[in-house]
């Protein structure tokens, strides 16, 4: 692999080599750009087929995917130039498929440029808190009500920190009736990012007794609120937003940029934004024949409506 791919510590976890090999299977690719004889920009993407359709995605549980940069110094309408230069690079060099769907990082700068070729760039949020925020900062600006949820959740829960996931596990299988989780490949990324320094698990029990799980990972610039589950019986409120408040602790003490990870509706969204932090805009790239627009319509009714397993971030 080329020297420019081995600085995994410069990118976001989800684009280090270790992770897409994982998430894969190996079957990662990467289309290499360069200019004056040096990689300038890498865009890694796993191509999959189904049911006669072939699509480029992200892999599962990878939360973003698009290209990244080291393009050298420059004033801003030259970077953007190089930027629109490599993206259309990337888009000549694709594989024709039915489909390209992924999300980049909010602060990934080449959504205009895919706009520019043609591409549909849809909008999503996230929710971050800045890595110079001090944490009493962020403390006042909770809603008052979610203070004192995470008060009172904290009199009486226990918090652990453990660098395995089947705790996670067990609460998963036995609280979320249509689960979409592929358990062997969530341990293994899990695991290998536990390795690196890079993943914990926080769980909060009551009484002995596991009510609330989230995983939490990590690279040199970004914590994500990776996986959580709930236990649905306990009458325990503010269980999740404690172990949200605990995880921004967590990133303070690193010096990490907090990242809530999105969410999957109206409700957990307004949960999130009772933290007190703005709405971070995080783009969508997509592209597709008109055929596989009608497929991936009829596909997301029957996952959503009849075997009910409609989740976010698996296309």
């Amino acid at each position: 692999m080329m020297e420019f791919l081995s600085c995994s510590k410069e990118r976001s976890i989800f684009h280090q080599d270790w992770w897409l090999e994982c998430s894969t299977g190996r079957k990662v690719s990467y289309i290499n750009v360069e200019m004056g004889g040096k990689v300038v920009a890498v865009l890694p993407f796993l191509k999959k087929s189904r049911f006669g359709f072939s699509v480029i995605k992200m892999p599962k549980y990878t939360r973003t995917l698009g290209p990244y940069f080291d393009l050298p110094a420059s004033k801003t309408f030259r970077r953007q130039q190089n930027i629109r230069h490599v993206v259309d690079e990337f888009t000549s060099r694709l594989p024709k498929t039915h489909g390209v769907r992924f999300f980049i990082d909010p602060e990934n700068e080449s959504a205009f440029a895919f706009k520019l070729a043609g591409f549909k760039v849809y909008q999503d949020f996230t929710f971050r808190v800045p890595r110079h925020k001090p944490l009493d900062e962020v403390w006042r600006d909770c809603d008052q009500k979610t203070r004192n949820l995470i008060r009172t959740a904290q009199k009486k829960l226990t918090i652990r920190y453990e660098g395995t996931v089947e705790a996670f596990i067990a609460l998963s299988r036995r609280e979320v009736r249509y689960n979409t989780h592929d358990f062997p490949l969530l341990r293994k990324l899990f695991n290998e990012a536990y390795k690196r320094g890079q993943a914990v698990a926080l769980y909060a029990s009551d009484g002995g007794r596991l009510v609330s799980a989230a995983l939490l990972i990590w690279d040199d610039n970004v914590l994500y609120y990776w996986q959580s589950v709930r236990s649905m019986e306990s009458r325990v409120a503010g269980k999740n937003m404690l172990l949200i408040w605990k995880a921004i602790e967590i990133a303070k003490k690193r010096n990490l940029t907090f990242d809530f990870d999105g969410f999957g509706s109206v409700r957990s969204a307004v949960m999130l934004a009772s933290f007190g932090q703005k709405p971070v805009f995080q783009a969508e790239i997509v592209r597709e024949t008109f055929i596989y627009q009608v497929e991936r319509r009829i596909n997301n009714f029957v996952r959503r409506y009849i075997t009910k397993k409609s989740y976010k971030y698996d296309f």
